[in-house]
């Protein structure tokens, strides 16, 4: 009996580690299903309080990783461990539309017309205008309302830009030159590229986030940033202003782009309603800054409403089929002039 006893202890527990192990197992398991990778372009200081809301609501980890819109683009396209790109505009992400998973948020039901028509593979997340930023400390006498006035030989290399062909903040304002300065044809917008170009002397930044910090640190009178940002700095209690080009402004709605790879297809699903939610989009509008895609949602009181600016339509097809070959354009112009 002495020894049945043992033999029946020792079955209860192995039983017992098995059990053990299969829970962790599983415990690890639910640990994996339970996050979401994450690469934007966004500024970490917009994303931040949205994941914490996020995460606090869905009990999903958020696993960020921040970069510029061309690393973002070719994480989430080769990446099978990213499950969401979110950020960069439809001008600069378009070319790669098909690499994205097919779905359409209810929320949708809530957006503006213009938001309402794209295809299932964006979830549209916020408009987004391109603007000039100014340091109110450094531009003096001079007067900033539009690209003509970038042009003032007093500005030349006080003038903080993008390379267009790895932010799509940068690109769009490449974009929005070529059709403000050609007066809606882009092909006749390169001379005005040419001068401004010129106006850099030889400074191209490697980043978004370095035009508008620049512009709010002191180290450039003006930059060519986005709305968001701009407003950022403003709150900041930076000496800067906002400037919405009186030759025309392109706005353009930026995305949420569900991996077609992803891992965790249920947990992007529910990133992206919860962005595009009344609650997120209001938190979004009032508090950071960012234009809203929904009906209703009221924007900050710190942006000129949308119908008091010269709002500036482009042919999107026409701007996402002709994006590398304007960026090598760019580029030429660029290495033409350093080289004399």
């Amino acid at each position: 009996m002495k020894k049945w006893g043992i033999a029946a202890l020792f079955v209860i527990l192995l039983a017992a580690l098995v059990i053990y192990i299969d829970w962790r197992g599983r415990s690890y398991e639910i640990e994996e299903e339970d996050k979401l990778v994450v690469v934007s372009p966004h500024p970490i200081e917009f994303v931040i309080p949205l994941i914490q809301e996020f995460e606090n609501e869905t009990g999903i980890s958020v696993d960020l990783r921040s970069c510029g819109t061309s690393a973002a683009i070719d994480s989430i396209v080769n990446d099978d461990d990213v499950d969401i790109m979110w950020g960069g505009s439809l001008l600069s992400v378009g070319p790669y539309l098909d690499d994205f998973y097919s779905y359409v948020t209810p929320n949708k039901n809530e957006y503006m017309d213009a938001f309402k028509n794209e295809g299932s593979t964006v979830t549209c997340f916020s408009n987004v205008p391109s603007v000039l930023m100014v340091n109110n400390d450094l531009i003096g006498d001079t007067q900033i309302t539009g690209y003509a006035d970038l042009l003032n030989p007093a500005l030349k290399g006080k003038i903080a830009f993008g390379d267009p062909g790895s932010s799509s903040s940068s690109f769009e304002h490449l974009v929005n030159m070529l059709y403000a300065m050609g007066e809606g044809e882009p092909d006749a917008g390169w001379d005005y590229v040419r001068k401004f170009i010129s106006q850099l002397d030889g400074k191209l930044l490697d980043s978004s986030s370095l035009v508008y910090q620049g512009v709010a640190n002191g180290k450039y009178a003006v930059g060519l940033t986005f709305e968001e940002a701009a407003v950022t700095m403003l709150k900041s209690d930076k000496h800067v202003s906002i400037v919405y080009m009186k030759e025309g402004v392109v706005s353009t709605p930026d995305g949420i782009y569900i991996g077609k790879d992803s891992k965790r297809i249920e947990n992007a699903i529910k990133f992206a309603d919860f962005m595009t939610s009344k609650d997120a989009q209001q938190y979004m509008a009032s508090d950071l800054g960012r234009r809203s895609v929904r009906n209703d949602v009221e924007n900050s009181s710190l942006v000129v409403p949308g119908y008091k600016i010269n709002n500036l339509p482009v042919d999107r097809k026409k701007v996402i089929s002709e994006k590398d070959k304007w960026i090598k354009e760019f580029d030429r112009i660029l290495k033409e002039g350093e080289n004399g």
